[in-house]
């Protein structure tokens, strides 16, 4: 996954010198940020892993503590990454608007939508004393996982086709 999304990391760079929008800078400081923050959570994800499966043949490390670091590795940092992709694609909506690409401004927004989403998720997992409110919203992996692969391809596919 580290590799996937390393091989993205272009992509603000690239609407940065495509666009002449004044805030697609800001976009792009976060577009890079939600990237490096998830190559950098995704390696040590797979280090872990790796690390279990190899020194745990005895099973001295139970499958709790398993995921104990799997949560402290993952959880509130990818819950960041993906609040800063979101405000990436408001930034981006904005910039779409600037230079009247209307269907992708449309399309960016409503990704960007997603930040009361991620923001709910990242509150919950933070916080020591649960609220009501926010425990009533779960992550769940395979719309995360859908929408982000969405994303990337209409960016991807915006560059390739119409620019």
């Amino acid at each position: 996954m580290a590799s996937m999304y390393s091989m993205w990391m272009p992509l603000p760079l690239v609407f940065n010198e495509a666009m002449d929008s004044e805030f697609i800078q800001a976009g792009t400081i976060f577009g890079f940020a939600y990237l490096i923050m998830l190559i950098i959570t995704m390696t040590l994800q797979t280090g872990h892993i790796v690390y279990i499966v190899k020194h745990n043949e005895e099973n001295l490390i139970s499958d709790k503590h398993g995921e104990y670091m799997m949560a402290t590795l993952s959880n509130p940092f990818e819950g960041l990454a993906n609040v800063f992709k979101s405000v990436w694609a408001l930034f981006l909506a904005i910039s779409f608007w600037d230079i009247g690409e209307v269907v992708m401004a449309i399309l960016m927004a409503l990704f960007s939508l997603l930040l009361i989403y991620y923001l709910f998720i990242m509150l919950d997992t933070s916080l020591v004393k649960r609220v009501k409110l926010l425990s009533k919203v779960k992550p769940n992996p395979f719309i995360i996982n859908i929408e982000t692969l969405i994303f990337f391809v209409i960016l991807t596919s915006y560059l390739t086709f119409i620019m």
